[in-house]
């Protein structure tokens, strides 16, 4: 459902101590006036709201596989909907494909075929990688003689090794003297892109003939965003958000869907628990700092800020991915013994920065090498620049780290990441 319109959805509402109680619904969302949870955590494919970047990513998809393109590649920031695209895309192609979903990537090239093979429902047991290889291009050809494409879509892709995108490289090669057999979308986030830039991996860079990404929602998308997905879950019409709540909805989430998600649905809980049927923008701010986005709109501290040896002007988008991989390096070195540490500390330069910021998630991982990890979510802002929109300013990284280095850190808490350069 496309929503042309950038105007707010609520009209000016007079204050809220003026609008008089009605009698307590049993619960949240019929206080509300909804039949179904609008902001919720799931990628439900019926509450992808189409943007231009996220209607212009999954038609170019669309069309690379219509066409037999063989490789596509969707790359986003965490929270801005991949997932939920991805389940759309294979919505639509259930009467037309046989897809396959990966989302689990920490894997080895045997463990990947051997899951695609049990989502065909083929027997692998005691086959080796060589014998999958066979059984996969005996399923694909079977496939194409019923006219039917098949498609590998791999979510989450920074975290697969090089032998496994290796692997996927090769199942790329399957294909007759007229078409490919397999059609694969790679999603996954920045991190992914410095992958496939090594040069190792040239030859799997060289078959991607799609590549999209998905940017943050304006003010206005950001409006027409909360308004889909209420109509979605069964709203009633009735005004629930002011025009001043919606701005400051927009500002505070830097126009990321899942942030907006969170916000709102506090938002909603918030207002319920007071019988407060109008939200206004101080119920936002009031539930913002208790998701700790306040964090998001300080200014750095001058002594914090004057350590960078880089001007925050001078990063754009593109340095995002730039940034990951220095902390990767940065948290590595900390990781090293302390007495290796202070010898390399010895040899080197005192250049370097230091980048503050907030973690937001610790979550339990896998490692490559089999030993549990923590995967770390931190935001960072970059420092207020003239003509830098809000949504421009902020940013996330994650990257993994052992429990010894992750037991000492607190969600919420800031963090400070000392880059130094050899």
């Amino acid at each position: 459902e496309e929503f042309a319109a950038a105007e707010p959805i609520a009209p000016e509402m007079p204050p809220v101590a003026a609008v008089e109680a009605r009698p307590a619904d049993p619960n949240m969302l019929s206080f509300h006036g909804l039949k179904q949870q609008p902001f919720d955590v799931t990628p439900d494919p019926s509450y992808l709201y189409s943007s231009p970047s996220h209607r212009e990513a999954l038609e170019s998809i669309s069309e690379g596989i219509e066409n037999f393109r063989g490789f596509m590649t969707l790359v986003a920031e965490p929270g801005m909907g991949k997932t939920t695209l991805l389940n759309k895309l294979m919505e639509n192609l259930s009467d037309t494909a046989r897809v396959v979903f990966l989302f689990q990537t920490q894997c080895n090239s045997s463990e990947l075929l051997a899951f695609i093979l049990n989502e065909l429902e083929v027997d692998h047991a005691g086959m080796d990688v060589v014998a999958m290889h066979r059984a996969l291009n005996q399923v694909l050809l079977e496939e194409m003689l019923r006219g039917r494409r098949f498609v590998l879509i791999v979510d989450e892709g920074q975290n697969l090794q090089d032998s496994v995108l290796e692997t996927i490289r090769l199942l790329s090669d399957f294909e007759t003297a007229h078409s490919k057999l397999i059609q694969i979308v790679l999603a996954g986030q920045p991190q992914m892109v410095d992958t496939l830039l090594r040069p190792n991996l040239v030859q799997l860079r060289q078959r991607i003939s799609v590549l999209s990404s998905l940017k943050s929602l304006s003010a206005s998308e950001t409006f027409a965003y909360v308004e889909h997905r209420l109509r979605a879950a069964g709203w009633n019409g009735q005004s629930i958000f002011t025009p001043q709540a919606l701005t400051a909805i927009a500002e505070l989430s830097g126009g990321v869907p899942r942030t907006i998600n969170n916000l709102c649905f506090n938002a909603l809980l918030k207002a319920f628990t007071r019988r407060q049927e109008i939200i206004d923008a101080e119920i936002i701010k009031e539930v913002s700092g208790k998701l700790h986005l306040e964090g998001l709109q300080r200014r750095p501290e001058p002594e914090k800020a004057a350590v960078a040896a880089t001007p925050a002007a001078q990063l754009d988008r593109s340095g995002t991915a730039q940034l990951a991989r220095a902390l990767t390096a940065a948290l590595a070195a900390a990781a090293k013994p302390a007495h290796e540490a202070e010898a390399g500390q010895k040899s080197k330069s005192n250049s370097g920065m230091v980048i503050t910021g907030k973690l937001v998630e610790k979550i339990s991982a896998q490692s490559w090498s089999k030993k549990h990890e923590l995967r770390l979510d931190v935001s960072f802002e970059r420092e207020p620049v003239s003509g830098v929109s809000v949504a421009d300013r902020h940013y996330c990284c994650n990257f993994y780290v052992g429990e010894e280095l992750a037991a000492g850190l607190q969600v919420g808490k800031p963090v400070r990441i000392r880059i130094e350069q050899d």
